[in-house]
């Protein structure tokens, strides 16, 4: 933090896409931490990575898994994690929550069927995607990328909607982005 704050609007924030999540907190660690970095957004998560690896930007909002390779290289190194604990991919990295920033983040990946989705259709891509979740290889590759969270169907998934609305509008008020 003392670091970009100290280079103020040439710190470069990488994130993947205009008006996106990773825009969301970057803005976010700006008002939270009273930092004026620049977000410069690129069109995917590797190209992010690789701006960062090639000292084209000096931090990013990164998925893990889009990042790894560049760790394991020694280019890049993970300052941050938006979750409660500590992932087990990088366990000497503090979350936000012990560095006194009580943030924690999900990108939100949901599959969502069209307006009028008949009953069955509805059924059967539920059912399909509880096997694939439930399955040894997306369990051991979740594992292996460090993914958090768990499959949400139905009323479930729609509460996680609902809080995470609120937790955004939050984050926007905190930001000055939206009055209360």
């Amino acid at each position: 933090m003392k670091a970009a704050k100290a280079k103020g609007g040439d710190w470069i924030m990488a994130g993947t896409g205009k008006a996106s999540e990773d825009n969301l907190l970057t803005d976010f660690l700006n008002t939270a931490y009273d930092l004026n970095m620049k977000y410069v957004p690129y069109k995917s998560g590797g190209k992010v990575a690789k701006e960062l690896a090639g000292n084209n930007a000096e931090s990013t909002v990164n998925n893990p898994s889009e990042q790894l390779g560049f760790f394991e290289a020694g280019n890049t190194k993970p300052l941050a994690a938006f979750t409660p604990e500590r992932l087990p991919m990088f366990k000497d990295t503090p979350t936000f929550g012990e560095l006194g920033q009580g943030m924690v983040y999900f990108m939100q990946r949901t599959v969502i069927g069209a307006p009028g989705m008949s009953a069955d259709a509805a059924a059967y891509y539920t059912d399909l995607f509880t096997r694939v979740s439930n399955s040894a290889e997306w369990q051991e590759y979740r594992a292996k990328k460090s993914l958090q969270g768990d499959l949400l169907t139905g009323p479930g998934l729609m509460d996680y909607w609902i809080n995470e609305r609120d937790i955004h509008r939050k984050m926007l008020i905190k930001m000055g982005a939206i009055s209360g």
